[in-house]
């Protein structure tokens, strides 16, 4: 995986890898100064909010030494009581409160500037001696570093005045930096990260004078993790690679680090492959033609992590197929309240699903370990975000249609029981339905509009219940699906609670075995609320007599398509046509 990210990496005619590092690199919060001859000062304080200047010198300068001057990670510093996090003899980095206490410098901070340079002076080991020896790099000339301590040590006093001045009280960075050439820094940046660009030197081999080494991205043994030591082979470690795919990989997680869209930090993306465009890592609705990428997800954390990392072969965002989400309740959801129409791409896709279906919930639980149950979000939810996010993602990220195509009705109708525990409001669940039926169409094209099938039937009811004067009868078990769903939706409007709550729906519904469960669910119903039905309306009295004369036939599933529809549908009972409306306002 690695080399096959390094390739696409380095191959670009036209950036150098440091250019295209440094394009993307960030500042983090902290004091930046820079000390000219005379100790001249020029200073830069960035928060967390900040919006630097892109072309600013100033900025583009900071950015280069601070890139060549920060460690590989704490637990290779060149202070050993890592006090100090700069790498070189012209920058000295750390944290405010090693600076700075009670308005002046820190007593305790000339002791660890004392020990960073004298780390300096004497680099470690004879490893390390030996690497530095190889790669032609002389120790460094104590008097060159004790120049630049005395540097140092003499604006020390004069920074912890701005610090006072600026009144800056988090614990953000201070780093002091002296005026050098960036050739300079580039090669004490080599001399700090030669002997610890691998995980560990003692993994090092000597292959016809060059060396091969354990990489440190995204790779970690030491004495805490002797399980991944290989044990019972002549090889110890998984792989290793030379020096220089270790210095580039190190660079290469930096950009992927560096790496965002409008302000916000990416967390995946696709690389073309054999393309080499400037723009290396696109996001999905920028792959708009057809070709092979890998798709790269990450974790953010003090380091980058990738953990998933797929070769796609022909993968574009413009789905060969478009979909057309349908509002099959457009009897009662004007076209403002749902976005129906025809969606072609898979970034749009996956937004439609994600707003309608999941209540906004799915995209953002990806990659959760263990989803946090909010007021929002039920366990019931997190349970089927778990159960089928992989699918969706396998669909929606990397076009493979396959997982969903063989889920998707147990998928979408998991999702929808879900929802009915924290459901707000009802038209939510016709969103949500209309999202089910248009899934259902479009990866089962062979059979019946399920959706349209239910539309028409609830069409049908709704003549019956309204022009039958005598008592109305069942003809199918769509049309008693169909009338238990309306039944409800009518008991539960004749509830005086001030919130209510569909959740005692969702269990009634679940727990139901047949048909029979069923009927006996909106019986309790109707005794519950006997008292505000009147019975002297024909409307009602029709839906009753539908849902009650209907006889289930042995061993016939429940259509919970036919009775949310019914549910979420407009009321028949309490029907009013545009008609109706028009007199109604002519009086």
């Amino acid at each position: 995986m690695l080399k096959d990210l390094l390739n696409e990496f380095v191959n670009h005619p036209d950036f150098d890898v440091d250019t295209m590092v440094l394009d993307n690199y960030q500042l983090e919060p902290g004091l930046y100064i820079r000390f000219n001859n005379y100790n001249k000062m020029d200073e830069l304080y960035v928060k967390k909010n900040t919006d630097l200047p892109e072309n600013d010198p100033l900025v583009k300068w900071f950015k280069k030494a601070d890139f060549y001057s920060s460690l590989i990670e704490m637990n290779k510093p060149v202070d050993p009581k890592k006090k100090i996090h700069s790498n070189n003899l012209f920058t000295l980095f750390c944290k405010r409160d090693i600076f700075y206490q009670e308005g002046k410098v820190h007593p305790e901070l000339q002791e660890h500037i004392d020990r960073y340079f004298s780390a300096l002076l004497n680099p470690g080991n004879r490893e390390t001696a030996k690497i530095l020896a190889a790669a032609h790099y002389e120790p460094l000339p104590e008097e060159s570093v004790y120049c630049s301590k005395a540097r140092f040590n003499a604006v020390l006093d004069t920074v912890a005045e701005y610090i006072k001045k600026e009144d800056i009280r988090n614990n953000c960075y201070i780093k002091l930096f002296l005026n050098a050439e960036e050739e300079a820094y580039v090669y004490e940046s080599g001399r700090y990260l030669l002997p610890k660009i691998f995980n560990k030197n003692t993994y090092n081999i000597n292959v016809g004078g060059r060396i091969l080494g354990l990489s440190n991205t995204d790779m970690g043994m030491n004495a805490k993790k002797p399980f991944l030591e290989h044990k019972t082979t002549a090889f110890k470690v998984p792989y290793r690679i030379s020096t220089e795919e270790a210095l580039l990989l190190r660079k290469f997680y930096l950009w992927l680090f560096g790496q965002g869209r409008g302000g916000r930090p990416l967390y995946n993306g696709y690389i073309p492959v054999w393309e080499h465009a400037p723009q290396l890592l696109l996001v999905a609705n920028e792959v708009d033609v057809r070709k092979p990428v890998i798709y790269l997800h990450f974790e953010r954390g003090v380091d980058l992590t990738i953990d998933d990392c797929e070769f796609l072969p022909s993968f574009s965002d413009k789905m060969s197929k478009a979909i057309v989400f349908t509002n099959y309740f457009d009897n009662c959801l004007d076209k403002s309240s749902y976005k129906s129409g025809v969606l072609d791409k898979l970034s749009a896709v996956e937004a439609h699903i994600n707003e309608n279906l999941y209540a906004f919930q799915l995209v953002s639980n990806y990659d959760v370990k263990n989803i946090k149950v909010t007021e929002k979000l039920s366990q019931a939810l997190a349970n089927q975000i778990m159960l089928s996010r992989e699918a969706m993602r396998a669909w929606l990220r990397k076009g493979y249609f396959l997982p969903m195509q063989s889920g998707v009705d147990k998928i979408t109708m998991g999702v929808i029981l879900a929802r009915l525990q924290k459901l707000e409001f009802i038209p939510a669940l016709a969103y949500a339905l209309n999202v089910r039926f248009s899934l259902m169409k479009y990866f089962r094209e062979e059979e019946k509009d399920m959706g349209l099938t239910i539309q028409t039937a609830y069409l049908n009811l709704r003549e019956k219940v309204l022009n039958t004067k005598d008592t109305a009868s069942c003809e199918n078990d769509l049309e008693f699906y169909l009338a238990v769903g309306q039944l409800l939706r009518y008991f539960f409007s004749l509830s005086q609670a001030q919130t209510l709550h569909y959740d005692v729906l969702w269990r009634g519904i679940t727990a139901a075995r047949d048909a029979g469960d069923i009927k006996t669910e909106y019986r309790k119903y109707f005794q519950r609320y006997a008292h505000e039905i009147n019975i002297n309306n024909p409307r009602f009295n029709n839906m009753l007599s539908i849902a009650s004369s209907y006889l289930p036939k042995k061993e016939e599933p429940i259509n919970l398509d036919a009775l949310f529809y019914g549910f979420a549908a407009d009321k028949i009972i309490y029907y009013k046509d545009k008609e109706d409306d028009k007199n109604d306002k002519e009086q």
